[in-house]
């Protein structure tokens, strides 16, 4: 506050700075000495405190104080300012050479803070969403790059979770009860290859529901779904999975 003053005693600076009420007071009981240093915002630098008018002397009041000429730096080596509260670093905007950079020196560890933090901030976009116009409940946005890094960092254990709850979402928005994702998940797990057949098959359909109540366009790529069936497609399911999530962050960003 522009009031408040900052002080020092024995040459460290406060921890916090003090109304000029309380100046005076440190003043008046001797625990702030005329050679002090005080400095308030709006003054170019620190000053000793004896030359603040009224604060050692009646008069009046340090509020219409006038100060007499700075001290050099050189004399004052444990004052400073307070400093400007750090800025959150902005990662999404961050330069595409400084994240390269910075996540070759680490051996890769900054890259995946990176994609983390970029992920984190694009799913909090819908955050105050729920629901739309109709009252029917919105399924979550992903980042589709989050979908992708962790099937293939789990080995394809994320990617069955992924079908689960992407198989909940759509049923609770579209109304359809004829599919369990509970049955599906429990049918992946205990036969992998079955990921496939959802993948292609059941959840593409649930999709385009989705787009239909959403009033989004359907989009022709949910026809090709199939072309994952050829077995030396399978390691690049999770490829399918981000333009599904892609799919869905539309609907749940645009439906009315």
């Amino acid at each position: 506050m522009a009031n408040e003053w900052h002080y020092t005693l024995n040459g460290q600076q406060a921890a916090a700075p003090v109304p000029s009420v309380q100046l005076k007071q440190l003043a008046v009981s001797g625990q702030l000495k005329p050679t002090d240093l005080v400095w308030q915002d709006g003054m170019p630098d620190w000053v000793p405190a004896g030359s603040v008018k009224g604060l050692f002397s009646s008069g009046k009041s340090i509020g219409d104080s006038v100060v007499i000429p700075p001290v050099p730096a050189e004399k004052t080596p444990t004052a400073r300012k307070p400093s400007k509260p750090a800025q959150p670093l902005d990662w999404p905007n961050m330069h595409p050479a400084i994240v390269l950079a910075l996540t070759v020196a680490t051996a890769g560890i900054f890259g995946l803070v990176y994609a983390y933090k970029v992920c984190h901030g694009y799913s909090a976009k819908a955050a105050g969403r729920r629901t739309d116009a109709a009252g029917r409940t919105l399924g979550r946005v992903r980042h589709p790059l989050g979908v992708l890094a962790l099937s293939y960092l789990t080995c394809g254990i994320y990617f069955y979770y992924w079908i689960y709850r992407v198989l909940r979402e759509c049923n609770v928005y579209t109304g359809r009860t004829d599919l369990n994702p509970r049955t599906e998940l429990t049918l992946m797990i205990l036969f992998p290859p079955y990921a496939v057949y959802v993948a292609v098959f059941p959840l593409p359909d649930l999709i385009r529901r989705a787009q239909t109540l959403a009033g989004t366009p359907e989009t022709p790529a949910l026809r090709h779904a199939v072309l994952f069936l050829n077995p030396c497609l399978f390691i690049g399911l999770p490829f399918l999975a981000t333009m599904y999530q892609e799919i869905l962050n539309q609907i749940w960003f645009s439906a009315p």
